[in-house]
């Protein structure tokens, strides 16, 4: 009698012991590994919902020039310069920046699931704004009733600004029961700068010209891929198309130095609009993790 009750604690505690092993396992797969803030994240946000893509992104501005357009301009400016449009265009160099895609799995379960909204985040970066043609290559003013002016050409730098522009897409993903899974996504963007200011030493020589861009709406596009490393530890290949037509920028109060022109201190030459498409393809390789 006394060796049945033996057994039968043994039977018990083996099998307390086996579902706390059950249990410890479902834990384990229900808050992942055991890393600072996990399990936290987890419990605002739910499980396999938040996830991140931590990297490099290559940026390729693409300004396509509408018009570049002077007003405004003092009777001396009159004289050697022709009001209205000119020409020549904007351009921008690319630049690389560290950034990180951000996201939150959605419960839509429409066509098969696997919907997702996403953000970039990422240091404000700084945009070089610079001309080519004949408004780099060309001296603004000539001469003045006969006179050269001595006025050089602008050459191409012009000015500079920081781009912060917040953006939104909802992104579907394919074949969600396998390692490599590609996705694309739509969403808006609103092209929002700062501390904008004219960067060319003929134009800021005698004063600070100001500037001012034009804060917009756009569009953007997005194809990628994430590829499966672990439970949750992803490798992601992102492109992204971003649009904002239509964007415009003055240039105020501008004043250059004449030298051949001694009975003038400087000349004012009025204002500046450039009036451009603003067009950007990115290209972000990452890191991330899945909560």
């Amino acid at each position: 009698m006394k060796r049945a009750t033996k057994n039968k604690k043994r039977f018990f505690l083996a099998a307390s012991l086996c579902l706390a092993g059950v249990n410890a396992t479902a834990g384990q797969e229900l808050y992942g590994p055991d890393y600072p803030g996990v399990k936290f994240t987890q419990k605002l946000f739910g499980e396999d919902r938040l996830y991140f893509r931590l990297g490099g992104i290559y940026m390729s501005p693409d300004v396509k020039t509408n018009s570049i357009t002077l007003s405004n301009l003092s009777e001396v400016a009159e004289v050697a310069v022709e009001p209205g449009e000119q020409e020549g265009e904007a351009f921008s160099d690319p630049l690389t920046i560290p950034a990180a895609i951000i996201g939150y799995k959605l419960r839509w379960g429409a066509w098969g699931g696997g919907w997702s909204v996403e953000t970039m985040a990422a240091l404000p970066p700084t945009l070089e704004l610079k001309a080519k043609g004949a408004i780099a290559d060309e001296p603004l003013v000539t001469e003045a009733n006969g006179i050269p002016t001595g006025v050089p050409a602008l050459g191409e730098k012009v000015a500079e600004t920081k781009v912060a522009p917040p953006m939104v897409t909802l992104v579907k993903r394919f074949r969600n029961d396998h390692d490599l899974r590609p996705y694309a996504g739509l969403g808006v963007v609103y092209l929002f700068t700062y501390d904008s200011h004219v960067t060319n030493p003929i134009l800021t020589e005698v004063g600070e010209p100001e500037l001012e861009i034009e804060n917009k709406f756009g569009w953007v596009g997005q194809l990628g891929v994430d590829w499966r490393l672990t439970d949750y530890w992803w490798l992601a290949a992102d492109f992204k198309y971003v649009s904002v037509k239509d964007v415009t920028a003055t240039v105020e109060r501008t004043f250059i130095r004449a030298p051949g022109l001694p009975q003038y201190q400087y000349a004012e030459v009025g204002d500046a609009e450039f009036n451009a498409d603003m067009n950007v393809y990115s290209f972000t390789l990452g890191v991330g993790f899945t909560f």
